[in-house]
């Protein structure tokens, strides 16, 4: 019995002295969110600490700032797990809408911006219970984020998903002033995500061959001391960064990634999971934006949407085409404030948007009462102002040309239904897409090059102009990275006639017309700015019609900045001060983003109908 004890002894005195196995990466990755989020949590009590016992102003804000940056300790693994409740915390300042609930459904944001214009650029004491309840939602949410990170099933796989998507994160938000538009501390909370990711990356760059983990750690350390050595915020070249630094730590992250044998997620997403930068081509999926898995574009289709969508036969009196108002050589626009209407009597309502990258973004029209392409087809076809039509009759045309029979029947295993129809449409306009202006082909290190004006134009922006704040980095529409899940409308202000003060904002309701809820009057689908250049008039109602005159609208600060009194405006009022210089420099690189190549090409000629449908296709242009 005392040999037994004894031996047992000996075991667990020598296991106490043996080399303990590290927990997985998984476990140590939530165990460090734990301690951050703890830290987070103690820098928002004590900001409401200094509140409640009215600390001077610079106290304050300084408080402020240091919990900005215990929160992007956070925000890489929070975001990935948790992206709702990211949202209370550091989300916008607007308030959101149930569009599909009747009534006014309205959802209040909370978290840090909506805290910050309570101390910047200064603190007005008289706010202070107002300042404390925000507080206090913030305080709430802070203490218990922990709920929903997997407890014990964060895998490398997450892991290494969730680090490139806060660089990404980092790009088009962080830097570009989008959360926290007033302290723009952007580049403090820069430094500190790339450290983040850094230390947490450490264990697997451990595991790499030699050279691979040296350039890594390289990228690191010169994408941190990049923005360590800039100026401030209006002056840091966003350009070089992405081009020289950012983009190379990506590229090498990937190879890393490789080298460890880590795969990619495997489910789907608008962002490919495989590419290393947002300026990789093949970046985006549109096809992830359709409703149903059989509307999925194939060859056979977007050769059957492009014909039919310069066939006047899809109108109801044969005379006008999908063409008809987005015209091909006018990156598929019409060149008027607002289109023509049916029979040319009068005009539609808006402006004609181009249909180039409208496959990159979930909803549809200017006041996006539809969400998928198909649906914008049907819509389009019924319209009494449009091409006044219904599915019927366009089926009843179309099944008299055995040439349209065969090319369904290639197409779809159904052939000629109304259904078919609207996917082919759709699916040529989804091929519609194109991500390759000099400035991508510049960032991904080819041959491009840009002009100073070009660059400095890019850099104001990303940064000065806030453009990128609402036309996100690279596509440049309101589609929300990095998770790319809404499109987001503007309140700007947009006046009836071009004037620079008195001014009367333009009747049209916008998204209030569709969703009848008074939050959204006077909203409007944020737009791409890609192939500006070829766009003009601007506006959902043509009221500019140059490039110089929309940068001129902006600087001013919108609606406001010329005398439209407009509650709810999104877009900050106050001037951008931009020089002239710097204006025109603006307008140089939005005219860089000119890209038609492959896209603009009609089709050489039309099937032919058998029987005696009365056509006029020589108006097939839309020059009436």
């Amino acid at each position: 019995m005392y040999r037994l004890l004894a031996l047992l002894f000996v075991v667990v005195a020598t296991a106490a002295f043996l080399p303990q196995a590290e927990p997985p990466e998984g476990e140590r990755v939530y165990n460090q969110f734990l301690i951050d989020k703890a830290r987070f949590h103690g820098q928002v009590q004590q900001l409401a600490e200094y509140v409640q016992r009215d600390v001077p102003a610079d106290s304050l804000r300084a408080a402020f700032k240091r919990s900005r940056l215990a929160y992007k300790r956070i925000e890489w693994l929070l975001e990935y797990f948790q992206p709702v409740l990211a949202s209370r915390v550091n989300g916008p300042p607007v308030v959101e809408v149930e569009e599909h609930e009747p009534g006014q459904v309205l959802r209040k944001p909370t978290g840090l911006q909506v805290v910050e214009p309570y101390l910047f650029p200064t603190y007005n004491s008289t706010q202070k219970d107002s300042l404390i309840r925000e507080i206090g939602f913030l305080l709430s949410y802070s203490g218990r984020l922990e709920q929903g990170i997997p407890t014990g099933r964060i895998t490398d796989v997450d892991i290494l998903d969730a680090i490139r998507q806060e660089l990404f994160r980092l790009q088009v938000l962080g830097i570009t002033g989008y959360d926290s538009p007033e302290v723009q501390t952007g580049l403090p909370e820069a430094i500190s995500t790339l450290k983040t990711l850094r230390e947490t990356f450490r264990p697997y760059a451990e595991k790499l061959p030699e050279p691979l983990a040296t350039q890594l750690e390289q990228r690191w350390t010169g994408a941190i001391q990049a923005i360590e050595a800039a100026p401030d915020f209006d002056r840091f070249d966003r350009v070089a960064f992405s081009r020289n630094q950012l983009y190379p730590l990506c590229r090498t992250l990937q190879l890393a990634r490789q080298s460890l044998g880590i795969a990619s997620t495997a489910s789907g997403r608008f962002l490919s999971p495989t590419v290393a930068t947002l300026s990789d081509s093949g970046a985006f999926r549109p096809d992830y934006l359709i409703n149903f898995g059989d509307f999925s574009s194939t060859s056979h289709k977007v050769a059957l949407g492009k014909v039919l969508f310069f066939d006047p036969l899809l109108s109801g009196n044969n005379a006008r085409s999908c063409a008809s108002c987005h015209q091909p050589e006018r990156a598929f626009t019409d060149g008027r404030a607002k289109s023509r209407a049916f029979k040319g009597r009068r005009s539609v309502l808006r402006n004609a948007p181009t249909l180039l990258n409208a496959g990159l973004q979930t909803v549809q029209f200017y006041d996006s009462r539809v969400f998928y392409l198909e649906d914008q087809a049907h819509d389009v076809l019924k319209n009494a102002h449009e091409m006044r039509t219904s599915p019927d009759e366009v089926i009843h045309k179309l099944s008299g040309s055995s040439e349209y029979k065969k090319l369904f029947s290639e197409a779809f295993p159904s052939g000629l239904t109304a259904p078919n129809v609207r996917n082919a449409l759709a699916c040529y306009i989804r091929s519609l897409t194109s991500l390759n202006a000099r400035p991508d082909r510049y960032l991904r290190g080819e041959s491009a090059d840009l002009s100073a004006d070009e660059r400095l134009g890019f850099n104001l922006f990303l940064g000065k102009a806030r453009c990128a704040t609402c036309h996100f980095f690279p596509i440049y529409n309101g589609f929300v990275p990095p998770h790319y899940e809404k499109t987001e409308s503007e309140i700007i202000g947009v006046p009836q006639r071009r004037q620079t003060k008195n001014a009367q904002i333009d009747s049209d309701p916008g998204k209030f017309s569709t969703y009848q809820k008074d939050i959204q009057r006077f909203a409007f689908k944020t737009p791409t700015v890609r192939n500006s250049a070829l766009t003009a008039p601007y506006m959902h109602n043509g009221v500019y019609r140059t490039l110089d005159q929309v940068i001129d609208f902006y600087n001013r600060g919108g609606g406001r900045g010329i005398g439209i009194q407009l509650n709810g405006q999104t877009l900050a009022d106050k001037p951008l001060d931009l020089t002239l210089p710097e204006q025109k420099s603006l307008v140089a690189f939005i005219q860089s983003l000119t890209d038609t190549t492959g896209l603009t090409s009609r089709p050489l000629k039309l099937p032919i109908i058998d029987d005696n449908h009365t056509l006029n296709r020589r108006k097939i242009g839309g020059r009436y």
